[in-house]
C-alpha cells in the first residue's frame, strides 16, 4: 500500500499543478475577455455601471471578475506621490422633458491617499430649474462615492459607501465627507433626479 501510494503521489501532483495552470490561464484568458468588452462602455454606461455595484453589493463582498475588472480599468487610483492634492473634476450637464429644463454645473473633488483618512466633497454645484418649474415635483441632487480595497487575499470589494446630497428645483451643494479607509481604488459621480408632472428624468453630469 506504502509503495502505491508513493507511486501514485507526482501524478496527484502533477494533476495539481496541471489543474492549477489551467486555472490561471482561464482566469486571465476571462479577465483579458473582459477588459475588451468593457473598453467599449460610453461614460453613460459607466455611471451606470457603477450605480449597480454599488447597489449589488455589501461592504466587504467579494467582485466578481468582470467587476474587479471594471472597477481597476475606470475607478481612480490613490495619489502615491506623497503630495496631498484633491481630484477635482469639472462636471456639468442638462436635460429637457415635457417642457422642464434643469441643468447641472460645480465641482466634485476626493482625497484618496491610500493611508486611514479619506474625503470627498461637492464644492458650489448648482442645480437649477430653468424652464417648466410650475410642472416640477421634486429635484434631488446626489454625490456619491464608492472606495474599493482589498476583500480576503485576492480579491477586490467595496470598502465604503456613501454620499451628499441636497433637494430642491435651484439648489447650491458645497460640502464634505471625511471617512476612514485603506482604499486601493475609488469612484465618485454625481446624478440629478427631476421628478414632474409627466413622469422622471435623471441628469448624469459629466
Amino acid at each position: 500500500m506504502k509503495k502505491w501510494l508513493v507511486l501514485t503521489m507526482p501524478f496527484v501532483l502533477l494533476l495539481g499543478f496541471t489543474f492549477n495552470g489551467t486555472a490561471n490561464a482561464s482566469t486571465k484568458g476571462s479577465e483579458e475577455a473582459y477588459k475588451k468588452e468593457l473598453s467599449m462602455l460610453t461614460e453613460e454606461e459607466k455611471i451606470s455601471y457603477f450605480e449597480r455595484i454599488d447597489q449589488e453589493y455589501t461592504i466587504g463582498e467579494k467582485f466578481s471578475l468582470k467587476d474587479q475588472t471594471f472597477v481597476e480599468m475606470y475607478a481612480e487610483k490613490p495619489n502615491t506621490s506623497g503630495i496631498s492634492l484633491l481630484a477635482s473634476e469639472t462636471i456639468s450637464g442638462s436635460k429637457t422633458s415635457n417642457g422642464v429644463t434643469v441643468k447641472v454645473s460645480g465641482t466634485i473633488k476626493d482625497n484618496i491617499q491610500n493611508i486611514i483618512n479619506q474625503s470627498f466633497t461637492a464644492s458650489n454645484l448648482k442645480t437649477s430649474t430653468t424652464a417648466g418649474a410650475s410642472k416640477v415635483t421634486s429635484v434631488k441632487t446626489v454625490v456619491y462615492h464608492n472606495a474599493y480595497g482589498l476583500v480576503g487575499s485576492d480579491g477586490i470589494g467595496k470598502v465604503y459607501s456613501g454620499s451628499l446630497s441636497t433637494s430642491g428645483k435651484n439648489t447650491t451643494l458645497s460640502a464634505t465627507k471625511k471617512y476612514t479607509g485603506i482604499v486601493a481604488y475609488a469612484s465618485t459621480w454625481c446624478t440629478v433626479t427631476v421628478k414632474h408632472t409627466g413622469g422622471t428624468f435623471t441628469i448624469n453630469p459629466k
